[in-house]
């Protein structure tokens, strides 16, 4: 005859996941950065797909410093710069540039300079965004003729020059860009 105490149920399974313990503010924040950059990656595919096939004043539009200014200016200059920083790498990773690790040394810049400028002089919006693009578009130009200049082809007119036209020919993405960001940035930080 078995006694009742010879039953011994199976240890219950757990695997790796269950053992994780993840605050709700550190899953708020991974959502945020999730969403950031599937937010990222849709303006990758738009510019992959249809403003790569579009040239207005000799320019095509490049969405990618947006996707490094504009975040930074809703999160503040150090998550912004990481923020940047990761853009940057997936950029040099992506396009041809004239240095390798070009976009990875100056999109932290424009991130940090976006991050400041929404915490010191302009309120997050499509001022401050449009402020915070023309300065990464200004460091990505100037630092692109800085490196023609020193291969010896000195062309900083034509150079600056161009970088005006990506600007203005890239301004009116400012918008949708902002708004995404801005969704993604109340949504996460809407009972703060």
């Amino acid at each position: 005859m078995a006694r009742k105490n010879d039953f011994k149920p199976d240890k219950p399974r757990s695997g790796w996941l269950s053992k994780l313990y993840i605050t709700p503010t550190q899953r708020r924040a991974i959502l945020k950065w999730a969403l950031y950059a599937a937010v990222s990656l849709l303006f990758v595919f738009v510019q992959g797909a249809a403003l790569q096939r579009l040239s207005l004043f000799g320019v095509i539009p490049f969405v990618y410093p947006l996707l490094a200014a504009i975040p930074a200016t809703y999160e503040g200059s150090v998550p912004g710069t990481a923020f940047a920083l990761a853009v940057g790498v997936f950029c040099d990773l992506l396009l041809p540039a004239p240095l390798p690790c070009f976009y990875t040394l100056i999109f932290p810049l424009a991130g940090l300079c976006g991050g400041l400028l929404s915490q010191s002089a302009l309120h997050a919006g499509f001022l401050c965004s449009a402020a915070a693009t023309a300065a990464a578009f200004f460091f990505t130009g100037l630092f692109h003729c800085f490196l023609m200049w020193i291969n010896d082809r000195s062309a900083w007119s034509a150079g600056l020059f161009t970088m005006l036209r990506e600007l203005a020919v890239t301004l009116p993405m400012i918008f949708p860009v902002t708004v995404l960001y801005r969704t993604v940035h109340r949504k996460i930080h809407y009972n703060e």
